[in-house]
C-alpha cells in the first residue's frame, strides 16, 4: 500500500490510502485461495520503521480499479513469485482502491462451445463464476477495469480473442466503468543478447497487435507493456534477467513486478488518463 518511504530526524510525514477488502484474498480460483482473518491486518516493515498514529473509517463512493489478467499480474502467494498487479496499490491516494481479481490461468475465454481450455490448469476469465462474473455486479459509474491477456491463449484464434476483448469493454462501459487495455509482459526468452518475438500464438496471432487495434477500434486507453518489457529485458540482458525473475521465462519476483509496476504506473501519466492518473500518489 506505500512504497519504501524515508524520513530525516525528527520528521513526520501523513499518509492516506483506500484498502479493498474482499473474500477470498488473493487469487480467487485457486487451490490456496482463503477468506483470511476478519478484520483488517496492516504491517510496518523496515529496520527502523516507527508508527506515530494511525485512524481507520468505512470508505463511501470510492474509486475502485479492477484488475483482470493471469498469472504475470495476480496476487501471487509467494515468497519469490510477485505478480506486478501487486505492487500497484503503492502508487495510488486515498480515493482509489485496487481489487486484484487476476487469476493463474486465466485466458480470455475457453469453453467446449468455442475453444476449448488446453487442460486443468486453465480458466475461462469470461466464464469462470470467481472472476468475470463476480466482477460485473460490483462495478459502478467511474470505476476503472484494466483488461490484461495473452500469456495463455496459446491456442486462441483472433476473431475469438478481439470478440472476448469487446466483450469486457462493451460489459465494462455499459455499467458505467472505465475500461483500460494492457498488454501481457514480455517473456524474458532470449535469442542470444535480445528477446524474440512476443506472444505470437501457436496459431500465428499477433496478441499485443490485436489488443491495440482493439483499443484503437474502441477509442480504449493501451498501455503496451510488451512493448515496454521487450525494450526493458533488451537493456538487462540474458544474465542479469534472473534479478527480476522467478523462474527463467515468465513469472516476476518482487524486484521485477515492482519495475513493471513502475512502466505500468508511468504510462498512465504518459498517455493522459484521466480521471485515473489524478490519483496517482504525488
Amino acid at each position: 500500500m506505500l512504497a519504501a518511504t524515508a524520513t530525516t530526524a525528527n520528521q513526520t510525514l501523513p499518509f492516506s490510502m483506500t484498502v479493498n477488502v474482499r473474500q477470498p484474498q488473493g487469487q480467487p480460483d485457486w487451490s490456496t485461495a482463503s477468506n483470511g482473518t476478519p478484520g483488517l491486518d496492516m504491517y510496518f516493515l523496515g529496520t527502523t520503521a516507527e508508527l506515530q498514529s494511525i485512524a481507520y473509517a468505512p470508505a463511501t463512493n470510492d474509486v475502485v480499479m479492477y484488475m483482470t489478467g493471469d498469472s504475470t499480474v495476480c496476487d501471487q502467494d509467494g515468497p519469490g513469485t510477485t505478480g506486478w498487479g501487486q505492487r500497484v496499490p503503492q502508487y495510488f491516494e486515498c480515493g482509489l482502491s485496487v481489487a486484484n481479481y487476476a487469476n493463474s490461468g486465466a485466458m480470455t475465454e475457453c469453453s467446449a462451445a468455442t475453444t476449448p481450455c488446453p487442460s486443468d490448469l486453465y480458466i475461462s476469465f469470461y466464464d469462470d463464476p470467481k472472476l468475470w462474473p463476480a466482477i460485473k455486479p460490483l462495478i459502478k459509474a467511474n470505476d476503472y477495469v484494466i483488461i490484461e491477456f495473452g500469456h495463455n491463449d496459446k491456442q486462441t484464434p483472433q476473431a475469438q480473442f478481439e470478440l472476448y476483448l469487446n466483450k469486457y469493454i462493451s460489459e465494462t462501459e455499459a455499467l458505467g466503468g472505465i475500461p483500460v487495455l494492457v498488454t501481457p509482459i514480455a517473456r524474458a526468452s532470449f535469442n542470444g543478447s535480445t528477446v524474440g518475438p512476443q506472444h505470437i500464438n501457436d496459431l500465428g496471432v499477433d496478441l499485443p497487435a490485436s489488443i491495440r487495434s482493439v483499443g484503437a477500434t474502441n477509442n480504449v486507453p493501451v498501455i503496451d507493456l510488451t512493448a515496454l518489457t521487450t525494450t526493458w529485458l533488451n537493456s538487462v540482458g540474458p544474465t542479469a534477467k534472473t534479478e527480476f525473475y522467478a523462474d527463467q521465462v515468465t513469472h516476476l519476483n518482487v524486484a521485477g513486478a515492482q519495475t513493471v509496476s513502475g512502466f505500468f504506473k508511468t504510462a498512465i501519466q504518459t498517455l493522459g488518463i484521466t480521471p485515473l492518473q489524478n490519483y496517482l500518489r504525488q
